[in-house]
């Protein structure tokens, strides 16, 4: 669990990650999302949309407070990863 929140902030200072509404902006880039578990219902309802809409995996085992601890950031989210590797890196030890 740890390893994947490690490889989760080495992809956020890679520039390889987007915060927020960020995530929405560049929707058509995102490779895989990180959804808090204790987000609001309302916003996970509209995140998952989009991951099914645009076939994205997403991740929701996280709170927003492990997220924002990751990412050496506050009050985190959702988190967008960039990059086939780096999801590819996140998702291979479920």
């Amino acid at each position: 669990m740890a390893d994947k929140l490690n490889t989760l902030g080495l992809a956020y200072r890679a520039r390889k990650a987007v915060l927020g509404e960020e995530v929405l902006n560049r929707i058509d880039k995102i490779k895989l999302m990180f959804i808090a578990s204790d987000i609001s219902e309302k916003s996970r309802e509209r995140y998952e949309k989009k991951c099914h809409y645009y076939r994205i995996d997403h991740i929701d085992e996280y709170s927003g407070e492990q997220l924002s601890s990751a990412l050496g950031k506050n009050n985190v989210k959702v988190v967008g990863i960039l990059d086939k590797g780096f999801k590819d890196a996140l998702l291979k030890n479920i």
